[in-house]
């Protein structure tokens, strides 16, 4: 039976509130990723069959544990984030020093939008490793666990750029932090996905 917490959550999700949105869809998807490969490695670690990967198996538990605390942590700062850039649509603009105070709130709200997915990527991409160390040494019976985690990592990185690119094409293409921003993404995709 699915927990009580989770079909609220949906419901949420579903509802004509903005917030929870994609962003955090994105960061419950590679949560649940870490989830899928953290169970690997609690249904691995102890068993005498995998005693020689016990120290290994371990320390991955240890940051995986840690990584979805970090996934769940960017859900919320998505939805600080975007609650800003909110507050900055609503802000005034009948005069040009309204127009520009509006403009200057907008321009940084969304700039800290665009971090919370990227940071998002990035740990997905990291913990992908984990996923490829696990295929190897992990209970075998578990093999489509891990490949189902790693296939929602994945979702979460490609989910994580769209949202990084909805809030850079809110700014100008001449901003550095945009081109900064594009560079960096093209990097980890490439890196992460072959892309």
């Amino acid at each position: 039976m699915l927990p009580d917490g989770l079909k609220h959550y949906l419901k949420e999700l579903a509802s004509s509130a903005p917030t929870p949105g994609g962003g955090s869809a994105a960061a419950v998807t590679v949560a649940q990723g870490l989830a899928l490969l953290s169970m690997v490695c609690n249904l691995t670690a102890g068993k005498k069959r995998f005693s020689a990967v016990e120290a290994q198996i371990r320390s991955a538990l240890k940051q995986l544990s840690a990584m979805q605390e970090e996934a769940l942590t960017e859900a919320e700062a998505d939805i600080t984030a975007f609650t800003e850039v909110m507050k900055a649509y609503r802000l005034p603009a009948e005069t040009d020093m309204q127009k520009s105070t509006k403009q200057d709130a907008l321009d940084r709200a969304t700039r800290e939008a665009a971090q919370p997915p990227f940071r998002l990527m990035t740990l997905a991409a990291e913990a992908l490793a984990f996923a490829d160390q696990l295929e190897r040494i992990g209970n075998p019976n578990l093999l489509s666990d891990v490949l189902v985690g790693r296939h929602l990592l994945i979702a979460g990185i490609k989910s994580s750029r769209v949202n990084v690119e909805v809030n850079l094409n809110n700014l100008s293409p001449d901003d550095p932090f945009v081109t900064q921003m594009k560079t960096n993404m093209k990097a980890l995709i490439a890196s992460a996905l072959g892309e």
